[in-house]
C-alpha cells in the first residue's frame, strides 16, 4: 500500500479538500502543524499508479507503507479508540486479544493502523460509529439489519456486525476497500456481511435495510439521496457523514426532498455527521 504526502499552506486547507475530494473522506487525511501556518495533507490506501498521479499532478512524495509487525508498534502506532462506552477499534489481532482481556464487556473490533483510513480517528467515520453504537443499543431487542455505502475499511460494518446486526450488506465503488474489507472480516472473524463492488450513483436497491450508513461525500449523498430513500424501509433510520460545513445545508436539503426528517445533527470540526428518519 502507498502513502502520498504534500505540505500546504493552511489558509488553502477548504482547496485543497475540494481539490482532492476524489479521494473520499477515507483516504484523505489533513494534518494541522502545531504553532505553524502549515497543513500535511496525507493520502492512504493507494495503487502505485494512483500515487504517481498524485506527485505528477499535485507534487509532494509517495512511499510504500511497512507492514507493522508486532503488538509494541502497534500500540506506538494508535490507542484504543472508544466508541460510546460500548466499541473499542484497535489496530491488530493481538491487540485486539489483549484489549478483550481488559475490557471484557466491551466489543472489540481491529481495523490494522497500516491501512491508515477507515481507523474511527476522522471525524467523518468517529460520527457514524457513534450514532451506529446509539441505534444499535435502541435495536437490541429487534432483528435488524444494515447497509454500508463507502464501506472504506469496512469498519462500519465489522461495527455493526458485532453491536448486533443480523446481517449487514456493504458496498463500495473502489475495488481496493472491496478487497481491505473482506480482508478486515477475514482478521476480525466476522460472518454475515457480504461485500461488493458498486456505484450508488448508478445503484438499483434490491430491497430496503433497518439502518442505512452512507459515509461518502456530500456531492454522492445529494446526487443520490432519492436511490438511499428507497433503500431505506419506512421509519428507518439513515447516518450520513463525509458533508463539510459549508455543504451541511444542501446535502440535508436533499435528504429532506427524498423523505428524510432529520433527528439529530453533529458537527465537528470542519465536517458534519448526522441521522435522520425516514418518513
Amino acid at each position: 500500500m502507498v502513502v502520498w504526502k504534500k505540505l500546504a499552506s493552511q489558509k488553502w486547507e477548504d482547496a485543497w479538500v475540494e481539490r482532492l475530494a476524489f479521494l473520499g473522506p477515507e483516504r484523505l487525511a489533513i494534518v494541522a502543524l502545531a504553532g505553524r501556518k502549515t497543513i500535511r495533507l496525507e493520502a492512504y490506501g493507494l495503487t502505485d499508479k494512483e500515487a504517481r498521479d498524485l506527485v505528477t499532478q499535485f507534487g509532494g512524495t509517495a512511499r510504500k507503507l511497512k507492514s507493522i509487525t508486532s503488538p509494541s508498534q502497534v500500540e506506538k502506532e494508535r490507542k484504543p479508540i472508544s466508541i460510546r462506552n460500548r466499541l473499542l477499534v484497535v489496530a491488530s489481532k493481538a491487540q485486539k486479544k489483549a484489549v478483550s482481556k481488559t475490557f471484557p464487556k466491551r466489543d472489540v473490533i481491529a481495523i490494522p493502523a497500516a491501512m491508515a483510513f477507515g481507523t474511527g480517528e476522522h471525524a467523518t467515520t468517529a460520527g457514524c460509529l457513534r450514532f451506529l453504537a446509539d441505534r444499535a443499543a435502541e435495536l437490541k431487542e429487534t432483528p435488524w439489519e444494515m447497509l454500508d455505502l463507502g464501506t472504506g475499511s469496512g469498519i462500519l460494518a465489522i461495527a455493526a456486525k458485532v453491536l448486533g446486526a443480523k446481517r449487514v450488506d456493504a458496498y463500495d465503488f473502489d475495488p481496493h476497500s472491496v478487497r481491505t474489507t473482506k480482508e478486515n472480516l477475514l482478521l476480525n472473524d466476522i460472518k454475515g456481511v457480504t461485500v461488493k463492488k458498486g456505484d450508488v450513483t448508478q445503484w438499483d436497491p434490491p430491497k430496503q435495510w433497518d439502518l442505512v450508513a452512507a459515509n461518502l461525500f456530500s456531492e454522492v449523498l445529494i446526487r443520490s439521496a432519492a436511490t438511499i430513500a428507497k433503500a431505506t424501509r419506512s421509519g428507518g433510520r439513515l447516518i450520513f457523514s463525509g458533508v463539510l460545513r459549508e455543504q451541511e445545508e444542501e446535502t440535508v436539503k436533499a435528504f429532506r426532498k427524498a423523505g428524510f426528517k432529520m433527528e439529530t445533527i453533529v458537527r465537528k470540526g470542519k465536517w458534519v455527521a448526522a441521522l435522520a428518519r425516514r418518513a
